[in-house]
């Protein structure tokens, strides 16, 4: 039945498939790496946000490129908080959180007021108290009572442990980039694998990743009798920075016309282009130090459970780990 279960786990699955060695180097062909010399675990983290970067891109290079994909339910919940209307978002989840502490959130600002000029009230920059990275999710979209019963159904203590498990668990995420679709913008990192280590906090040891990390959250919740049914669960550690959405009180004919989103678009990605090449550089001239890209999974504050409308990272905290600083 063990066998099994670790079987269902696609996390286990991907930690299988790398012969449980992060730092294994990427396979050659005639002593020629076939990729940037990413170790395997991490590469599978990296081939995703390119690939989806690469995707995205030629889609809005596309001619005649002229509409984003705007979040309608975020433009409502900004309605009721202006309090136009009484909208109340009927989408509650439950998931477990990390997180960023004040050096990555600082690092998030600074990419905001770089994009969010080009766009403007087009693009809803997400609050930095709301910025979080989802470490594992449970359930969501579902109706409140549904969710209710879940957080009811969860052992208080394994709750406790989960949220305080990055104490003796500690993870490192590096590399960040900027990643986007036509809905949007997120920081999105990849797990540690040998990099040069510029915190004090790090258990010093890559072999345990973040990928092992989401892997035993989904172990100890499923082996408790609670059934996990994420929407997905590709390799990603991103932090969404940022939405496109219609303006709250702009009208259809004061919405901007193609011919400038077009324009926006390329001007936007194009700047977003220049950034990651910077990000992915050992000098920051916009973005600071270059240590700011590293984080320790933990480090101010434990994982936090959450439950409710927490798709714009708001919601209700069931119970908030402790970190260490």
């Amino acid at each position: 039945m063990a066998d099994l279960h670790k079987a269902e786990n696609q996390f286990q699955q991907m930690i299988t498939e790398c012969r449980n060695d992060p730092v294994r180097p990427v396979p050659t062909i005639n002593d020629k790496i076939l990729s940037t010399p990413q170790k395997i675990l991490q590469a599978a983290y990296e081939t995703h946000r390119t690939n989806r970067n690469a995707s995205f891109r030629d889609q809005i290079h596309q001619p005649g490129f002229h509409q984003w994909k705007k979040d309608e339910i975020l433009h409502q919940v900004l309605e009721a908080e202006s309090g136009l209307t009484d909208y109340v978002d009927p989408r509650n989840n439950l998931a477990y959180w990390a997180r960023p502490p004040r050096h990555v959130r600082d690092l998030v600002y600074k990419i905001q007021q770089e994009i969010g000029a080009l766009i403007g009230s087009s693009l809803w920059l997400v609050p930095s108290d709301n910025l979080h990275m989802t470490t594992l999710e449970i359930s969501s979209e579902q109706p409140a009572d549904q969710i209710r019963k879940l957080t009811e159904a969860m052992d208080s203590k394994l709750t406790q442990e989960l949220a305080n498990y990055t104490l003796n668990h500690r993870v490192r995420l590096v590399k960040p980039i900027i990643s986007y679709d036509t809905s949007a913008i997120a920081l999105s990192f990849v797990p540690a694998a040998g990099e040069d280590d510029f915190s004090e906090y790090s258990g010093n040891d890559d072999r345990y990743t973040y990928h092992h990390l989401r892997r035993d959250l989904y172990d100890k919740v499923t082996m408790s009798g609670i059934s996990i049914a994420a929407r997905y669960t590709v390799p990603s550690a991103h932090i969404t920075i940022a939405r496109f959405v219609q303006p709250v009180g702009a009208t259809e004919v004061e919405l901007e016309s193609p011919e400038v989103i077009e324009q926006k678009a390329n001007q936007l990605v194009a700047k977003i282009e220049v950034l990651n090449g910077e990000l992915r550089s050992n000098v920051w001239r916009r973005l600071g130090d270059p240590s700011q890209g590293e984080w320790v999974v933990g480090h101010e504050k434990g994982l936090e459970f959450m439950w409710g409308t927490t798709w714009y990272g708001k919601g209700e905290s069931i119970v908030l780990g402790n970190g260490f600083v």
